[in-house]
């Protein structure tokens, strides 16, 4: 069995209601709720997906590869270029700006060898990079990959976000949830 791996942005929306106090965090997004594997505080924003979860991906896109939920959870397909390219749901709480790590679901041995992660502050924005890191800045960590925001500034709304990921095969992987977390204090 894989262990799964988290990159402090968790992609996930799981069913049922979010623990007391996780009401804020989620900022009024539908599926989005704090996780307890990943010890995360209640500010953070937390997608995860599971076989008890509808096949929408609650609002996750893929812009490049293949993602899909089904009975066994979140699938990625990447590319023939390796990548797959995921879109957050447009309109993200004001949570999101505070983001300071991601981390990604995604097994152990999934071969990840980059993870840039873009934003943007409205719908017809350009994307900006705020996170990206390959080789020993992918941190693994006992809830999966972690990578540290740029620094710069933060106080810019953030309206979608683009999670790009490169491996270094075409197999399909697994991913459990998307985790995106504040800075301490």
């Amino acid at each position: 069995m894989l262990t799964a791996l988290l990159v402090v942005i968790a992609i996930g929306a799981g069913h049922g209601e979010p623990a007391s106090g996780q009401d804020a965090a989620r900022g009024g997004m539908p599926g989005a709720f704090l996780s307890t594997a990943t010890g995360a505080p209640a500010s953070a924003l937390s997608w995860t997906f599971d076989a008890s979860q509808s096949a929408g991906g609650n609002g996750w896109t893929a812009e490049r590869g293949t993602f899909t939920v089904g009975q066994a959870g979140a699938r990625l397909q990447p590319d023939v270029n390796r990548r797959v390219v995921l879109l957050s749901p447009p309109g993200l709480p004001e949570a999101a700006r505070q983001a300071d790590e991601f981390v990604l679901g995604v097994a152990g041995d999934a071969g990840l060898q980059r993870v840039r992660v873009q934003a943007r502050r409205d719908a017809r924005g350009g994307w900006i990079t705020i996170a990206d890191a390959n080789g020993a800045a992918l941190r693994v960590t006992a809830d999966g990959i972690a990578i540290n925001r740029n620094a710069g500034a933060r106080s810019a709304p953030i309206e979608r976000l683009r999670i790009e990921l490169t491996f270094r095969t075409t197999n399909p992987r697994a991913l459990t949830r998307i985790v995106a977390i504040p800075a301490p204090g």
